[in-house]
């Protein structure tokens, strides 16, 4: 008994030192994104102006979470003794003008248009604890119809599933970003999710620099919400600059990162991960912004970055019916 004992304790103490190899072999192939010294975009010497109107405010709805994945998947350089649970949020915002979400979160309808993956990407893409941003607005008597407007950040699976819950709803997407959802294909996009969609608004970026981004949307005129192009993870990606009343400021970064952690290093999503799975539409593109987004962070460190699916930023954010103005 006690050889046996030995060669078992022998073997799995082998097993620790391969994995623990193979994982530092994996986690050498995530250094940092450099950051260029020229030729930069400039971001200005302060953030840019807004005049944000009484009553302007926002909340989270948390509809749904990962079931899970190591954090040095999620991101380069992260750890193997993480793990975490991806979230998978709406942003309301709630502005004189129109109430307006900010992606969608997982709806109604997410267990019918999911089944349309193969037996590998439901298992990869798994969900857990499902509330629908409808469902949590109906508790506090919110109708949908309340909803005037819905701005993905993308038309992933997981930003764009609750579109059927609103709608008579608007939907503000780039013809861009529209047309990759339209030919695009599980389990990155789900036909199902817009296909009913009623009501697009096409969203047309203006020139004029806004913190290095050389176009932009002033949503409401005011300086308040403002959009900004975040190409790469999806053709037609977008971000948005939250401007409140209070002074607080945030900017939504939709799937630039997965974690925060990504944008302040800065780092892509681990080597490994972009082996299997196609993440991006264009890596260099994306590349780009993460690099973007962590000058800017760098530059104005009273920002509130909000990369969609990082738990620990989300939690410490206002949730519905508690608002931030």
């Amino acid at each position: 008994m006690q050889t046996w004992m030995k060669r078992s304790l022998g073997v799995a103490a082998g097993v620790v030192v391969l994995l623990a190899g193979l994982a530092t072999g994996l986690s050498a192939m995530d250094a940092p994104l450099p950051v260029p010294t020229q030729n930069l975009p400039d971001l200005g010497s302060s953030l840019p102006p807004a005049s944000p109107p009484s009553g302007l405010g926002f909340a989270v709805l948390k509809t749904s979470e990962s079931q899970g994945v190591f954090e040095a998947l999620e991101v380069g350089g992260g750890s193997w003794l993480r793990y975490r649970h991806p979230a998978h949020v709406a942003v309301l915002v709630r502005h004189p003008k129109a109430t307006f979400l900010f992606d969608t979160g997982l709806g109604r309808q997410v267990d019918q248009q999911f089944a349309a993956n193969r037996f590998m990407d439901r298992q990869f893409f798994a969900y857990r604890n499902v509330t629908p941003a409808v469902d949590q607005l109906a508790k506090a008597g919110w109708a949908p119809e309340r909803i005037k407007l819905i701005v993905p950040s993308h038309m992933h699976w997981d930003h764009v599933s609750a579109l059927p819950d609103f709608p008579d709803a608007e939907v503000l997407i780039s013809p861009t970003e529209r047309e990759h959802a339209r030919h695009g294909h599980a389990p990155a996009f789900l036909a199902s999710q817009f296909a009913g969609v009623q009501h697009w608004r096409e969203l047309s970026f203006k020139p004029g620099a806004y913190l290095g981004f050389d176009r932009s949307l002033d949503l409401f005129g005011d300086g308040s919400v403002v959009l900004v192009p975040l190409a790469g993870h999806t053709a037609g990606q977008v971000g948005m600059f939250l401007n409140l009343p209070s002074g607080r400021r945030y900017f939504f970064t939709g799937d630039t990162t997965w974690t925060i952690e990504g944008l302040q290093k800065p780092a892509d999503r681990s080597w490994a991960l972009r082996q299997v799975v196609h993440v991006d539409k264009d890596e260099t593109a994306n590349q780009a912004a993460i690099v973007h987004v962590h000058r800017i962070m760098q530059r104005f460190p009273q920002l509130t970055v909000v990369p969609a699916h990082d738990e620990n930023v989300v939690n410490a954010l206002p949730h519905f019916p508690q608002f931030q103005e």
